[in-house]
């Protein structure tokens, strides 16, 4: 049996880039964006904790949206899984990662970020948002 239980976790449906190919956006009806309350966000955790306990299994979630950097309690999360020692990873963009926030994110334990890339430059920024990709 497989050592961990991984669970993805969508965790809001904030985003700022708007791709062209995004279920969330795709209906462009200014529906209202959903956000899991840290409460109920709690709850689950202590939910997927026990499942785990009982299965003989170790959580590992990687948290998805939208981009869940932008989630209100983002930091709160991470230090939830820090306190208990579970292994986690992003699925994101990244438009708001700099040196500081990857720095922060190790810290707190994340084992990976995953981002999508849509070709070069042009192609990128056609499916996204401008300036996404950036030179250096």
């Amino acid at each position: 049996m497989t050592e961990f239980f991984a669970s993805q976790w969508h965790i809001t449906d904030d985003c700022d880039q708007r791709c062209k190919h995004c279920y969330i956006f795709s209906e462009e009806n200014n529906k209202p964006i959903i956000t899991m309350s840290y409460t109920i966000i709690e709850k689950v955790f202590q939910n997927c904790i026990r499942m785990c306990e009982k299965t003989g299994r170790k959580a590992y979630f990687i948290l998805t949206g939208g981009d869940p950097i932008l989630h209100p309690d983002f930091w709160k999360i991470l230090g939830l899984f820090k306190e208990n020692n579970i292994p986690f990873g992003i699925l994101g963009n990244p438009f708001h990662l700099n040196d500081t926030v990857c720095q922060k994110l190790h810290s707190y334990g994340c084992k990976f970020y995953q981002l999508s890339l849509d070709g070069l430059k042009e192609t990128h920024d056609y499916f996204r948002k401008k300036a996404h990709i950036t030179q250096h």
